[in-house]
């Protein structure tokens, strides 16, 4: 009776040991997991700064005259040519003398297609971009009423992408950005949701620098230099976030970023729009090297 007796004591003690063999052997996975932002949130904010960079690329062609543009679409092409001859190449060996017609055709047209044209296709693309943002966000929107986000961040980022969508469709730019940059701030709440988030920060990063470089065009440097503070407060919480072991790419990044605005700072007490733009352009290149 007594061996019995031993042999059910050593089996459940075999029993419990294996339980919480298994128990701690999940724990660990659980710690490791970051809580992210789901993919149709991010491909919003995605959307928006693909947007805002045609907009930009169109405001740089609609600054040039015909021959300007000409002059700079013949260097850029002047560029590709070594690869696009060795394409051609490659091309008519495999599929024939007929297709390789076709596409110098097709150069050809586009090669002479005019700065007005060029604008004209671009903004087309910018429209179907735009749809495709108020359909990401209506995918994401119930999954943000789930996680318990508060209405009324719900309406006003509607409120914003609203505005951001007649700004486009006026073709204001200044409006466009402004708006556009809004409307990212605007998604910072719902990145804050997710305890793992960057995302967040760089969307209010992301809106301190295009509302700094408007404020140093209207002459408003001190409300520019305010803003870009804000930006530097930002990159300090995202550097709060990151494992110094983990995230080692992420931090190189984000030396980078914090140097980018530091930059711009610097710029404003210069005098010149032109090189605050360019070290806004490496500062928001920045944010989204860190979205990646």
């Amino acid at each position: 009776m007594r061996k019995k007796i031993l042999i059910i004591i050593i089996i459940v003690s075999m029993i419990f040991s294996i339980s919480c063999i298994n128990q701690s052997d999940k724990k660990p996975k659980n710690i490791n997991q970051k809580e992210k932002a789901p993919e149709t949130l991010t491909k919003v904010v995605d959307g928006i700064d693909k947007l805002m960079t045609s907009v930009d690329e169109v405001a740089k062609i609609a600054e040039l005259t015909e021959s300007e543009f000409q002059a700079q679409k013949s260097e850029i092409e002047g560029n590709k040519k070594p690869s696009n001859e060795n394409k051609q190449e490659n091309q008519q060996s495999k599929q024939g003398e007929s297709q390789d017609k076709s596409e110098k055709n097709d150069e050809e047209q586009k090669d002479n297609i005019t700065r007005d044209e060029e604008i004209f296709m671009k903004w087309e693309e910018i429209d179907n971009s735009l749809e495709d943002i108020h359909r990401d966000w209506n995918s994401y929107e119930v999954e943000s009423v789930k996680k318990g986000a508060n209405p009324d961040q719900g309406k006003e980022f509607k409120k914003s992408l609203n505005s951001f969508t007649k700004a486009i469709e006026n073709r204001q730019m200044v409006d466009i950005m402004d708006t556009g940059s809004r409307t990212v701030n605007s998604l910072a709440p719902f990145f804050d949701l997710y305890k793992d988030e960057i995302n967040g920060d760089l969307s209010r990063i992301n809106y301190s620098t295009y509302q700094a470089f408007l404020k140093a065009k209207e002459g408003d440097i001190k409300t520019a230099d305010k803003l870009i503070n804000e930006a530097a407060e930002y990159s300090g919480r995202i550097r709060q976030k990151l494992d110094k072991d983990k995230d080692k790419d992420k931090i190189k990044e984000l030396d980078k970023l914090s140097l980018a605005i530091s930059d711009m700072k610097l710029a404003l007490n210069e005098n010149s729009i032109k090189l605050l733009e360019i070290k806004r352009d490496i500062t928001l290149k920045n944010i989204k090297a860190l979205r990646e």
